[in-house]
């Protein structure tokens, strides 16, 4: 009974020491907390007896269900990295593990159960669109329509002369935004119809272009926008294209500072400087000093007018715009206005 219990044990011996045997890997990691979206998440780690164990990462999405595993690699500094791939808020979630020769899987770092979170920072202009996402309120589109006249009167204010010099334009306009550094991009047709005195000054001359233009506003900063428009018309001689550019300093929808100029063919240049504020909601108000060469003035070119405009949502989709002007170009200063209302869908 004695000998049979000894070779028992001797039977025995070999397998525990084999057990004992069996070599495991030593990682040293340092968990980041925090990363930006977008970046990849790059894991470093010290590890003694790397070949001892085939060692991953097992990571998933916040909320996901599905674990996926990355191996580590040699890095050229002689330490060992695994790189998640670009990650979105609000974050992932992982830990270290090992598998042994033996088939035994071992947790180095966190587990499946209690998983080390990296959280993920929007991204700049994903912070602002989710912003402006709920300002907007879901609406992405919008149809305008405005119109607008001035009269510069004429050259000596004779209420009987036959000269005149003013104009009147209309535009519809499309805009779909995106909230992103493009901000918005539309597109829209415009007429302008004016009369302007002739090189005689004895009689005014018909000046006028129906054009259509594509328009596209970059976000370039979270407070600056740049509004570029390019446009094709046909006038009285004939096909004749159009620029603008505006830069607005603040937020088109609050208070801001916005500098701009335009051309449009034979009709001449404008530009423009506009401040508009937000102190009296729901109205948004705005002035304006405008000069302008419209409606393609022949004898002087610098008309001068101010404006005022005020803007009030009636609902959450409608808003209606007016305006008054005052200015002259070579004579006394006469008044001009607008309208204008916008859909939101």
């Amino acid at each position: 009974m004695k000998n049979a219990f000894l070779i028992l044990a001797l039977l025995a011996t070999p397998a525990f020491a084999d057990d004992a045997a069996v070599p495991h890997a030593l990682v040293v990691h340092v968990a980041p907390t925090a990363t930006v979206s977008g970046a990849p998440i790059e894991l470093e780690a010290m590890i003694d007896a790397p070949y001892a164990e085939m060692l991953t990462v097992r990571w998933r999405p916040i909320g996901g269900t599905r674990w996926q595993d990355i191996p580590f690699e040699r890095s050229s500094a002689g330490g060992w990295f695994a790189s998640l791939p670009a990650a979105v808020s609000p974050g992932v979630e992982y830990y270290i593990r090992g598998q042994d020769h033996a088939g035994a899987e071992i947790d180095h770092f966190a587990s499946a159960a209690a998983p080390h979170v990296v959280r993920v920072d929007p991204a700049l202009y994903d912070r602002l669109e989710t912003l402006d996402r709920a300002r907007l309120g879901g609406m992405m589109n919008e149809v305008s329509f405005d119109v607008m006249a001035h009269d510069f009167g004429n050259r000596y204010d004779m209420p009987n002369n036959r000269v005149r010099d003013r104009f009147i334009r209309s535009e519809l306009v499309y805009t779909h935004k995106l909230l992103r550094q493009i901000h918005e991009i539309g597109f829209g047709f415009g007429s302008i119809t004016g009369r302007t005195p002739n090189a005689m000054e004895t009689d005014d001359v018909l000046k006028g272009m129906r054009y259509g233009f594509g328009q596209i506003t970059l976000r370039i900063h979270p407070s600056v926008f740049l509004e570029t428009r390019a446009g094709l018309g046909v006038s009285q001689i004939e096909f004749q294209g159009s620029g603008r550019a505006a830069l607005t300093f603040g937020k088109p929808w609050r208070s801001n500072v916005s500098i701009g100029g335009e051309y449009i063919g034979d009709l001449g240049g404008s530009g423009w400087v506009r401040l508009q504020w937000d102190t009296a909601p729901p109205l948004l108000m705005a002035a304006s000093i405008v000069r302008t060469d419209l409606p393609g003035a022949i004898i002087d070119s610098a008309g001068l007018y101010i404006a005022y405009d005020v803007a009030y949502r009636v609902q959450e989709r409608v808003s209606f715009k007016a305006q008054v002007s005052y200015g002259s170009r070579d004579g006394a200063s006469h008044f001009g206005g607008g309208l204008g209302t916008a859909f939101a869908f």
